[in-house]
């Protein structure tokens, strides 16, 4: 095929969206002519497959890569290839938040994506002739999941399987496969810690509330008025807990693992300035950190946590931290937890993930980090701003009226 036929065939599916590919020996020819096809039309693409054939490699070691790269959103969708489909379709499914299918039909190759949100497609190396495969492809990444509530229903229900969930959490007898439409979370992060002052990564080292930090949780509670909580659920760190404490939580919480931050392991206590230095392109969002959690890892727990929550009704308090709350938001719309670096949280600030009252099927961020008064939010301007300045921005001076 040349390349006007291949823009042609391709001009409908969305070329900023990376693609990811892997290949064994056994897939290694239909790979490169994928890839191929895929540039030609405009497309980036990683290729997690070795740069030469390598009669004697193992699948899993080039597709393991491209699912968690998919669960990370590093590439929007993949495309794994072995001899036969199968083992690459084995490997990428046990990767928890993959949905990898063997498709060797057209029909298969967008419904599976329109109706069960498939994200990596499988594809046999010595089963499909190069035009046949090129079609699958297209139309694999041409499609998009419709978002019907039956699907999502669905989906939840798999996530749940897949995360080993209570299976009281699997109600057949509830028609949106859904909690209570009246289920808000009311997600808190925790009061200012020294560390928050000074923008270093704080997971497992914990820290207690300074002075300030603690006159916030006293302010965060009384902000909330005659909200009554039907539970209240905290990270085990002090900091998380002494926030419920001070604000008058503390009677119900219980500790939860699962709303643990991030573990930044070997750059625990360090600030991004720093770690940039020797990694340029590091994103914890992408990359993770190394000896601490992985993407995969915290997902895993995020989806986890989330199965268990839309089985509760009513007002339900968490008092969580930074990264992970914003990995929690992602993953309650629905968003790769790549798209958790867009939802930042202040210290002590109050959001609530909640049901379109109008569409219960539909998760929404109802309200996103709301400080508190006027006063802290002058305090928290300043910290801003000097975060801004420490980690390379510059503050440009008022210009002089003409």
């Amino acid at each position: 095929m040349n390349r006007s036929s291949s823009l042609e065939m391709c001009c409908a599916f969305n070329t900023s969206h990376v693609v990811g590919i892997a290949a064994d020996h056994g897939g290694f020819e239909l790979k490169e002519y994928i890839v191929k096809m895929l540039r030609d039309a405009g497309a980036e693409v990683i290729d997690f497959s070795s740069a030469k054939l390598q009669p004697d490699d193992d699948y899993p070691d080039f597709v393991v890569p491209l699912a968690r790269a998919v669960v990370s959103g590093q590439v929007k969708r993949g495309v794994a290839i072995c001899g036969s489909g199968v083992g690459a379709c084995i490997a990428a499914n046990k990767i928890p938040g993959v949905r990898a299918c063997l498709v060797h039909d057209p029909f298969s190759a967008h419904q599976g994506v329109e109706d069960d949100d498939l994200n990596l497609i499988c594809l046999g190396g010595l089963v499909v002739g190069h035009a046949l495969a090129w079609e699958l492809v297209r139309r694999f990444l041409v499609s998009q999941f419709s978002g019907k509530e039956r699907h999502r229903r669905r989906l939840e229900k798999i996530t749940c399987l897949e995360h080993q969930c209570n299976p009281e959490a699997i109600d057949s007898s509830n028609e949106t496969g859904d909690s209570d439409p009246s289920l808000k979370l009311h997600l808190f992060r925790h009061g200012e810690t020294e560390w928050s002052l000074t923008s270093q990564h704080t997971s497992r080292t914990d820290l207690m509330l300074t002075a300030h930090g603690e006159d916030q949780a006293r302010e965060l509670g009384e902000t909330l008025g005659e909200i009554v909580f039907t539970q209240v659920i905290t990270s085990p760190l002090q900091r998380a807990r002494k926030t419920c404490e001070l604000a008058a939580l503390r009677h119900t919480a219980e500790i939860d693992a699962d709303l643990t931050e991030w573990n930044y392991g070997d750059y625990e206590g360090k600030r991004s300035t720093e770690i940039v230095v020797n990694s340029p392109d590091w994103n914890l969002f992408r990359d993770g950190c190394p000896n601490g959690e992985s993407p995969e890892q915290v997902l895993v727990r995020a989806d986890r946590l989330i199965a268990r929550l839309r089985t509760l009704r009513g007002d339900v308090a968490l008092s969580s931290h930074g990264q992970f709350g914003g990995v929690l938001a992602a993953r309650w719309i629905g968003l790769p937890l790549a798209a958790a670096e867009h939802f930042p949280l202040g210290t002590a600030s109050h959001s609530i993930l909640a049901r379109d009252p109008h569409h219960p099927e539909v998760s929404v961020i109802a309200q996103w980090n709301k400080t508190l008064g006027v006063a802290n939010g002058s305090h928290q301007l300043e910290k801003a701003i000097e975060r801004w300045e420490n980690e390379g921005g510059e503050i440009p001076p008022a210009s002089t009226p003409p």
